[in-house]
């Protein structure tokens, strides 16, 4: 008697440990299959790819907004930071016929008026550095008819084996607001040989223009 009882509950042990080990085996194949799920989606897209209907850079494009009102609101005490536009672009591919969407929005910053325009430019893009933001063109510009400094920012699509596409997302006009008078500490100066610069860049563009 004392043996069948015994006999029952190495019986019963066994079999807890083989539905526990079945249990165990489950959540395994259920965290690989995450994994390896997630590791397909963040697969890169490759524009090259013909096989591909549509390419939706949505979510590229919310990433690269969320990265840079990050680095702008650092400065939120002494600068106005304004979403102004925020749109979907639209386009297709000329070589697959493949529909591409993306999103790209304009941003007005007012800095103090003892702030350089350039200068500002300068600091957003030197933390931009180590980010996936691509930094696609500074240049002197215009806001509203007031003199800002126009910085434009965008993603990096891969196309092709050894080559990639970028697309705008942001485009940061840095312009004076007269209600900001503190100078940021933390934004360089420009040297006067690269205003000197500028200025006679612009100059040769107005003559060439009349």
């Amino acid at each position: 008697m004392h043996d069948n009882r015994n006999s029952h509950e190495e019986s019963h042990g066994g079999l807890g440990y083989f539905f526990l080990l079945v249990f165990m085996l489950l959540i395994l194949a259920g965290a690989a299959g995450l994994f390896y799920g997630s590791l397909t989606k963040e697969k890169p897209k490759d524009l090259s790819d013909t096989t591909v209907e549509s390419f939706d850079l949505s979510e590229e494009s919310k990433t690269a907004h969320h990265t840079i009102d990050l680095i702008l609101m650092r400065k939120r005490e002494n600068w106005q930071l304004r979403d102004t536009e925020r749109r979907k672009h639209k386009d297709m591919l000329e070589t697959s016929k493949a529909d591409l969407v993306w999103t790209d929005r304009e941003v007005a910053v007012g800095v103090p008026v003892t702030t350089e325009l350039q200068g500002a430019s300068l600091w957003v893009q030197e933390r931009l550095r180590d980010t996936d933001v691509k930094i696609i063109n500074d240049e002197k510009s215009k806001w509203h008819g007031m003199p800002s400094w126009r910085l434009e920012l965008g993603i990096a699509v891969k196309s092709g084996k050894d080559s990639e596409r970028i697309f705008t997302t942001d485009t940061i006009y840095f312009f004076h607001h007269g209600n900001m008078t503190n100078r940021d500490r933390d934004i360089p100066d420009i040297p006067s040989s690269a205003d000197s610069k500028d200025e006679q860049t612009e100059k040769e563009q107005n003559e060439a223009s009349r």
